[in-house]
């Protein structure tokens, strides 16, 4: 009798998932529809003198902490855009990552920076690479090919798959989904990093927010923020609206990427132990506590060529519930 009503709470466990994932596609392809109007509506006048392209896709960017259920909600969207006959493609930060020999290169040069020894941080990303691909996708003339990556490769280190395996778009994209759990994360200026340092290094252990920042120097810190100039010099221009899945503790993620390791061995397939899981997370947290106070507080930037509200907020609760929305920018 036990593991009959064991097995229904999980159906009814499943069901409930899948009608909040349901939800929540619907809330922001709803968001999206009334962004892809505004811009469609846009091309068909001119900026400063100068006529737009036409053609051009609307270009989303979708920020979510690791675990949160970003992939589950570009599938689900790329989905119900396509339903409505809107030509959609999704690809990720993910998917620009140097290649494996690249970042060999990238972490021998930054060899006292624990941060960039493994893929994962503002810097380890081929920005040039994903500029090249929204710029075409934005043109829109002709196919493109949107890169991807393997993450199993030589022995979990990964590494970018040969040209022939990447996606390949037709023309007339009408979406272009991006996401990544640090798209969208924004430098601080002088005087917000000697603030973030004054909190990492208080004395009596600092600020309980920055506390993973505390075991990487200043220094690790600052190559960190100084790369994300880049990132918004060459990607964020190019992305017209956003979708932000945010939480309010960034220690959430491990506890998220926790599940979904026991669930790797609940059925027998390889997973992290606890200490390599911690070991793995914390590499990427204190990225988090630098960036999501000032995202909270400027929101994101973009290409500036649509009306506020150019974000759509979701606020996630620890079990990854939608607690509320908003559109703060």
């Amino acid at each position: 009798m036990t593991i009959v009503l064991s097995s229904l709470e999980r159906v009814r466990r499943s069901k409930a998932i899948e009608q909040a994932v349901a939800n929540r596609v619907q809330r922001t392809g709803d968001f999206i529809l009334r962004k892809l109007a505004q811009k469609q509506s846009l091309l068909s006048t001119t900026s400063n003198g100068k006529v737009l392209n036409s053609a051009a896709p609307l270009v989303v960017g979708i920020n979510g902490a690791q675990g949160s259920g970003k992939t589950t909600l570009v599938r689900g969207l790329v989905e119900f855009l396509r339903a409505r006959n809107i030509a959609t493609v999704g690809f990720s930060l993910d998917d620009i990552y140097l290649t494996h020999r690249e970042q060999q290169e990238l972490a021998e040069a930054h060899r006292d920076n624990p941060l960039l020894q493994f893929r994962g941080q503002a810097g380890t990303h081929d920005i040039e690479l994903g500029h090249k691909t929204l710029t075409a996708l934005l043109r829109n003339d002709s196919a493109v090919d949107i890169p991807a990556y393997d993450k199993s490769l030589n022995g979990g280190y990964g590494d970018r798959v040969p040209l022939p395996e990447w996606q390949k778009t037709t023309p007339s994209v009408d979406v272009v989904l991006f996401e990544g759990w640090s798209l969208g994360f924004r430098a601080l200026d002088d005087r917000e990093f000697a603030h973030f340092i004054d909190q990492v290094r208080k004395p009596g252990g600092g600020s309980v927010l920055c506390k993973h920042s505390r075991k990487y120097s200043n220094e690790n810190l600052r190559d960190i923020n100084e790369n994300l100039v880049k990132y918004e010099g060459m990607l964020y221009p190019l992305i017209d609206a956003w979708i932000y899945m945010r939480v309010a503790d960034a220690d959430v993620v491990y506890r998220w990427r926790k599940e979904q390791e026991d669930e790797l061995a609940a059925t027998g397939r390889p997973s992290l132990s606890d200490k390599q899981l911690e070991d793995f997370v914390t590499r990427f947290l204190p990225a988090y506590e630098m960036a999501l106070g000032k995202l909270d507080k400027c929101g994101f930037i973009s290409s500036g060529l649509l009306p506020a509200p150019d974000t759509l907020r979701m606020h996630l609760d620890l079990e990854r519930n939608v607690v509320a929305w908003d559109h703060k920018f």
